[in-house]
C-alpha cells in the first residue's frame, strides 16, 4: 500500500515539474515574441487630447491647486490602496522630475485613515486632490492603470500619459511640455 503512495506522489510530483517547465517556456515565448515586435510594455493610461476638469482639481479645503498659475502641470493618479503608486510616489519624492516647470498635482483615490495618511505622505511634494470612490475625475478621464501620471498644457489638454514616475524626465513625454515653454 504504502509502494502504492509513494508511486502516485511520485508520478504527481513529476507531472507538476513537467507542467512547470511547459509554462515557463511558454512565458519565455511570448516575452521574446513581445521584444521582437517592439510591443510596448505597458498601455497608455489616460488617452491624449483628453480634457481634464481643471476646474474640479481642489485640494482639501475646496481651494484650487491653480490658484492663478499657468501653465502646464503633471497629475499623479495615486491610490492608497496600490502598493506600485506608493513606491512611485517615493521616487517622486525623490525628485523623480526633472524636468522645470510642470506644477505636480497628485489626485489621491482611497477612503478612510489610511488614504489620508497616503494624501498627507504626497503633500510633502505635491499639491494633493483627496478622492474617494467613484469620482469623476477618476472616472471620466478614463484612468484605468494605477499609478497613472499626466501631462497637460495649461488648459488640461492631456499631452502625454505613462504609468511609471521613470518616463517623467525623457525626452519623449517632455518633448510636448517643451514646446509650450518656448520663446
Amino acid at each position: 500500500m504504502m509502494e502504492t503512495l509513494a508511486g502516485v506522489a511520485l508520478l504527481s510530483s513529476l507531472a507538476a515539474l513537467v507542467f512547470s517547465f511547459a509554462v515557463a517556456r511558454r512565458v519565455t515565448a511570448v516575452l521574446k515574441h513581445m521584444q521582437e515586435k517592439d510591443v510596448p510594455r505597458q498601455r497608455r493610461t489616460v488617452e491624449p487630447g483628453t480634457i481634464l476638469p481643471v476646474s474640479d482639481l481642489l485640494d482639501s479645503d475646496g481651494k484650487s491647486f491653480r490658484d492663478g498659475k499657468e501653465g502646464a502641470f503633471i497629475v499623479a493618479y495615486l491610490s492608497s490602496e496600490c502598493s506600485g503608486c506608493r513606491a512611485q510616489a517615493a521616487e517622486l519624492k525623490k525628485g523623480a522630475i526633472r524636468v522645470p516647470g510642470p506644477r505636480l498635482v497628485s489626485v489621491v483615490l482611497g477612503e478612510g485613515e489610511a488614504a489620508e495618511q497616503f494624501a498627507t505622505e504626497v503633500a510633502s511634494f505635491s499639491d494633493v486632490v483627496p478622492v474617494g470612490y467613484g469620482s469623476k475625475l477618476v472616472s471620466d478621464v478614463g484612468v484605468t492603470v494605477w499609478p497613472s501620471f499626466v501631462l497637460c498644457d495649461g488648459t488640461g489638454k492631456v499631452l502625454r500619459s505613462t504609468g511609471r514616475v521613470d518616463e517623467l524626465s525623457t525626452e519623449e513625454f517632455t518633448a510636448p511640455f517643451r514646446e509650450l515653454t518656448r520663446p
